[in-house]
């Protein structure tokens, strides 16, 4: 009976292995099929034309295409806490489903024709979309890490993730401008119906991982328990404020930089890909450095630094410098760095949420994000109207004394 007894409890024993190396397994391949969404998605095609798409093909002022991209902010503000609830309570691997039919929609949609009506419908789609991948890509990566026992990857593995959305502009980004300038912007945008199409097959393929929640409270009252964390937790809302304020500074280039080279330089659209080909290629680089240069709280601190600072004084650079190569590489520089610097935050941000409602807070914090940019981005459409010089020298000033007066601590990071 004892040897009996012994034979069952080893083959338990290895059955349960089984079973635990079926669940790495699958976390691996879903991590894996993560990357592969994350190329496809960001494998837009436009990337590298967006002012000649909205000035050009949609006929917008640069300030009417500010208050479009105002409008995206506030209809994805809106669609923030909904598409959390639905990571949450139907499942992550449903709301990317959703994402990916959501964007094989859009170029349909601004393939059909030029009409400014339709770009609002665009835009709707866009934020319908990346409300869906928000906060639900750091869930998955989280989930799944904690399957395979290896939580502290997670902001390396969330910085390569992200890299692959990067990887997708770079490569597209000159494809795009080279087929425009041979064929047309129609044509560029109806071609991006492919790699959509084939990120929404990828979203099939993702194993289901963890529980979900079930939530029951209304969008207005899981907003509430957002501010209210933020507000009781000091160490997250220092973190919060100060990675959003610099993000948004440092997004105003991105939105400005072709027009600012359109108007200054004339540089021929064929060109506008490969510069967003660059500029994207700097931001990839960094993202994927940092996470190894930061290896301690010490390191991550003085690299947040440099990460601001440096930003802030190219800003200033370009007001004053009148050389196309000097204030592309500056370019280079100030979103490379500029926007990497979030993947510091990152690890701090979530050692602060507890797991069970991770993707509905996070969706909390970028409510704010999206309103601050709702307010900003109107007026950046004017200040750039008026005088480019000087709203870089504005932005570069700010940046400047956020990283002096900064209150991020080495062990909040």
């Amino acid at each position: 009976m004892s040897l009996l007894h012994n034979d069952n409890t080893e083959l338990e024993t290895v059955s349960l292995l089984e079973v635990e190396n079926i669940h790495i397994s699958k976390s691996t391949s879903n991590i894996t099929k993560l990357y592969i969404f994350n190329f496809l998605t960001g494998f837009s095609l436009i990337s590298g034309i967006i002012i000649p798409f909205y000035l050009i093909y949609g006929g917008f002022t640069f300030f009417e295409f500010m208050l479009l991209q105002s409008y995206y902010a506030f209809i994805l503000l809106l669609l923030e806490i909904p598409c959390g609830i639905i990571a949450d309570k139907l499942g992550k691997k449903f709301a990317l489903i959703l994402a990916a039919i959501s964007f094989l929609l859009i170029p349909f949609v601004y393939g059909i024709l030029s009409s400014k009506f339709l770009f609002f419908i665009g835009e709707t789609l866009f934020a319908f979309s990346f409300a869906l991948i928000s906060g639900t890509n750091e869930a998955i990566i989280a989930d799944n890490l904690k399957i395979m026992g290896k939580e502290k990857r997670f902001m390396k593995v969330v910085a390569l993730n992200d890299g692959m959305f990067l990887l997708g502009l770079i490569i597209s980004a000159p494809l795009g401008s080279f087929i425009t300038s041979f064929v047309s912007i129609q044509f560029t945008i109806l071609l991006m119906i492919i790699p959509y199409c084939l990120s929404l097959i990828v979203t099939f393929t993702i194993h289901k991982t963890g529980s979900k929640v079930n939530v029951k409270r209304k969008s207005a009252q899981i907003l509430k328990s957002g501010f209210r964390l933020l507000w009781k937790n000091k160490i997250l809302k220092i973190l919060v404020f100060e990675n959003i304020i610099i993000e948004i500074l440092i997004i105003f280039l991105v939105f400005t930089y072709q027009y600012y080279i359109l108007i200054e330089f004339n540089i021929p659209i064929f060109y506008f890909g490969f510069i967003e080909a660059g500029l994207t290629l700097s931001q990839f680089t960094f993202l994927n450095i940092i996470p190894h240069l930061a290896n301690s709280a010490v390191h991550k601190k003085k690299i947040l630094l440099v990460n601001t600072i440096v930003p802030g004084i190219g800003y200033l650079l370009i007001a004053w410098i009148n050389f196309a190569p000097a204030v592309i590489f500056l370019f280079l520089i100030v979103i490379g760095l500029g926007l990497s610097r979030y993947i510091i935050f990152t690890n701090g941000i979530n050692r602060q949420i507890q797991h069970d409602n991770r993707a509905t807070i996070l969706s909390s914090i970028n409510v704010i994000s999206g309103t601050l940019k709702a307010i900003l981005y109107p007026l950046i459409g004017l200040l750039i109207m008026i005088n480019m010089n000087f709203l870089y020298l504005l932005v570069g000033v700010i940046i400047l004394l956020i990283a002096l007066k900064s209150k991020v601590k080495k062990e909040y990071l």
